[in-house]
């Protein structure tokens, strides 16, 4: 249980980190926020707002694994099984972010704290990928116990 305790924290601080890029993008001029907004949906394989979706969903299941009725195990799995997918595209675009900003940053003004912090999605990238790793072994732990 602390394993998944440990996941529902990493979800969540992948929300956080999303949640965070969202109001970004959200704060962009409008000829920019277009193309940012399907740059993000393209590189992670979803938009802001499935992604949302997906993790609301996969963390309040988690959250009551203990009471989760064993018809709805392979549901969860196979949930796990896609956000752990998504994780690794996102971890992928996370590590083109700092790229991506230097070369916007030479169309439109950005603050230098903002391209500071672009440095350090190449480092959650790797928390991501673990996250990932560790979200595959759940689920597969989860497809046994689905099994009669």
């Amino acid at each position: 249980m602390e394993r998944v305790a440990s996941i529902v924290e990493g979800l969540t601080a992948v929300r956080k980190a999303i949640e965070a890029s969202k109001s970004f993008v959200e704060g962009l001029p409008f000829f920019a926020r277009g193309f940012a907004e399907q740059d993000f949906a393209s590189g992670t394989g979803m938009s802001y707002g499935r992604w949302f979706e997906l993790l609301e969903s996969v963390v309040e299941r988690l959250n009551r694994l203990g009471s989760l009725p064993a018809s709805e195990l392979g549901g969860l799995a196979a949930d796990c099984r896609k956000l752990a997918a998504h994780l690794e595209r996102y971890a992928q675009y996370l590590e083109t972010v700092p790229g991506k900003l230097r070369m916007a940053a030479s169309f439109i003004q950005l603050d230098e704290q903002v391209l500071k912090s672009a440095e350090e999605a190449t480092r959650f990238a790797e928390s991501v990928r673990e996250l990932k790793r560790v979200l595959e072994a759940l689920a597969g732990e989860l497809e046994k116990s689905a099994k009669p």
